[in-house]
This record gives structure tokens, sequence and C-alpha cells, in this order.
């Protein structure tokens, strides 16, 4: 979202147009989920992607006609059959899939422009459901959209009553899903929830840091790196950084921990971590990785807590990581956003193969593969 974002922005300021692809439904084995999202920009720049890249490079004879009529469209891809030979993509998915193309044209329709940039914006911070007409009889409905906050209270005002009783019963869900609206006019409507990336929170800035920064960065997480150190925490170490904060010695620094906070301990230093540990459990992070072997961490709880009386110690992994066979730090470092990873999107760590179906077998189909 991020990447789209500033992409949006750069057009702005340099007066270019675009459009958004997002991918509204899949049938069968497809490289994407549903909802995944590109950005193809009127001077060529491709951001985010939505296959291999080969479906991309067909979405671009898009974009001329798109900006020029002013009009979103469906666009249906096949690749079941012989679709691979007849498209001559080579992406050997054997599935289907349904794109949806957006003009961006801040200067033409700016309210428009303002609901895509609005939304890439406010996805990056805070959970979002919206909620777009991608089909139906009147043109001038195409695309039209309204952005949701999960938790609020209050629904927009809808024109049309069929969305929004057909919204409310799918309020709850995290699902993306396309939807047939049945009255005066057939709608055919795109609800997508879209959840920020995860704040990471890292106490310690040794070098072990370094390759973890530089990965999570790559997956366009926000990251806050605290130490005590100035000579440690600072831009020279740290560029990718989001927030760089230094504390003084013997103190708990006071940070912002909320649902979406995945907090890394890896300070080296025992009564540093003890401390750090016995505040942010009363805090209800979503997740808590402490560097170092179990007995360690074993130890950091028994000699300041219990278990009974710190409901958090489940949202406690240790030792931090999956099991890659790691052995240099920044192998150690991806074992660690690995995991991460897999607590932030509901994955397994297992390997595909065992979790979609024997390797080379036919028992059953795989199912969609994501890389967002």
């Amino acid at each position: 979202m991020n990447s789209i974002y500033k992409e949006l922005q750069r057009c702005k300021r340099n007066g270019l147009r675009g459009v958004v692809g997002t991918i509204i439904s899949t049938e069968g084995s497809t490289y994407q989920k549903t909802g995944a999202k590109c950005f193809i920009s009127e001077d060529g720049v491709l951001t985010g992607l939505l296959s291999g890249g080969c479906v991309e490079g067909d979405l671009q004879e898009y974009v001329h006609d798109i900006l020029a009529s002013g009009l979103p469209r469906i666009v249906h891809y096949d690749f079941q059959d012989d679709g691979d030979i007849v498209w001559g993509l080579g992406l050997g998915c054997n599935g289907k899939l349904n794109v949806f193309l957006e003009p961006y044209v801040p200067e033409e329709n700016k309210s428009r422009a303002n609901i895509i940039e609005s939304f890439f914006l406010a996805a990056q911070t805070k959970p979002i459901h919206r909620i777009t007409i991608v089909e139906c009889n009147d043109t001038s409905l195409l695309g039209t959209s309204w952005m949701v906050e999960p938790a609020a209270k209050e629904l927009p005002a809808l024109p049309f009553q069929e969305i929004l009783q057909d919204y409310q019963s799918r309020r709850q869900t995290k699902k993306n899903s396309l939807a047939t609206i049945a009255g005066n006019s057939k709608l055919l409507v795109f609800y997508e929830f879209t959840e920020p990336p995860p704040n990471l929170i890292i106490f310690g800035a040794g070098p072990d840091a370094i390759p973890l920064v530089k990965i999570a960065k790559t997956l366009n997480w926000h990251i806050t790196v605290l130490d005590y150190r100035a000579a440690f925490a600072n831009k020279k170490n740290f560029p990718e950084a989001d927030r760089l904060i230094v504390y003084p010695s013997g103190e708990i620094p006071e940070i912002e921990i909320n649902q979406n906070s995945y907090i890394i301990l890896m300070t080296h230093n025992f009564l540093q971590d003890q401390a750090i540990l016995e505040r942010i459990l009363k805090m209800a992070p979503a997740y808590i990785g402490v560097l170092g072997p179990r007995k360690r961490t074993d130890q950091l709880i028994g000699t300041t807590m219990t278990p009974g009386t710190c409901p958090g110690l489940h949202v406690i992994h240790s030792p931090i990581g999956l099991d890659l066979g790691s052995k240099t730090p920044e192998e150690i470092a991806l074992s660690m956003a690995a995991e991460i990873m897999a607590a932030y999107r509901g994955g397994t760590g297992r390997r595909l193969s065992e979790v979609k179906g024997a390797l080379f077998g036919v028992e059953k189909e795989r199912e969609v593969l994501s890389i967002s």
C-alpha cells in the first residue's frame, strides 16, 4: 500500500495519470489473492504485482483506453485448459482471475482520485473497508466507492439500500468478496478489507538488528528501533528505520503499543529486557519475540511475574524465529521476520508442499499463492 501511495503522489506532483488494478475474484490456482493491487502510471512505471509480471505487461495495453475514456472496466484472464499456450504468458497457474482497472486522473476527476489516495493512505495505519461498484448498467456509477472503518458505529450514507444491507451482513468478516446486488439497478460490488502492515518495534540496536531492519523494510513494515546507546541507534546504522529512539540508560522508554505492534527484545541486556518485558506485557501487543534461549526467557519471566497474573504471556515467542537452519546474522534475521509474517498473516510456517498437498501430487489442487 505504501509503495503505491508514494507512486500516486509522484504522479500527482508531475501531472501524470495512471490506472489502479485490483484482483476482485479468482478461481483455481493463481499467483496472487483477491485484493492484490498494482498501479500502472501514464509514463509506464509499474508498482505492485498481480502475477509473476506477465499479466501486468498485458494490462499495460489497457491503460491508454481507460485513461482516454475515464471509465473503469473488468479484465478477465483464464489460464485453465490451454490458457498459457494461447496467451504465451507461461504462468502455469491453471486458474482464472478478474482484474478491476480504475483510472486515477487527479486533474479530471478530483473526487474519485481523492478517494483512491485516501484509501491507500488510511490502509497504512488502520483497518479499512472499501465498497466499490465494479459493474452496472449505468456507467456513471462505475468505480463509485465508499470507505468504512470496520469499528465505526455509523455507516456511510449509501445511495443504494441494497448495498448497505448486504454490507452489514459481511461487515464482521475480513474476507474480500464480490457480490451481485439485486434491486432497481443490478450492481456488481467488490467488498475489500485491508489491514495495516505490522508496526515492528525493536528494542536493541546491536549489529544483529541491522539485517532484520533491512528485511522488514523490504516488506514495507513500519519500523521503530530503540536503544539507550546513541552510538548504535542512529541513521548511519539504520537508514531504513521509520523511527529511532534513544532513551536514558536504566529507564524504560514510553512508546505506544497496540494490537498491531510486533515487538522484538534483543538488547542483550538481561535487566533491560526484563524491565521492558514486564511493561509491554500489560499493553496487549500482537506479538513479542525474545532473542536467546528459552531458559533465559523463563528467567526473565520467573523473576518478576507469575503466569497466573499476566494473561499476555501467550504472545511471547521464545526463542524467536522459525527453524530454517539459520547460522549467519542475515539468516537469523530472515528466520525472525518469517515468524512474524506467519503471526501477522495467520500462516503455519510449514512448507507449502505439505500444506497445499503432496509435492507433484494430484491429491489436492494447489490453492492461491501470495507474495503480498
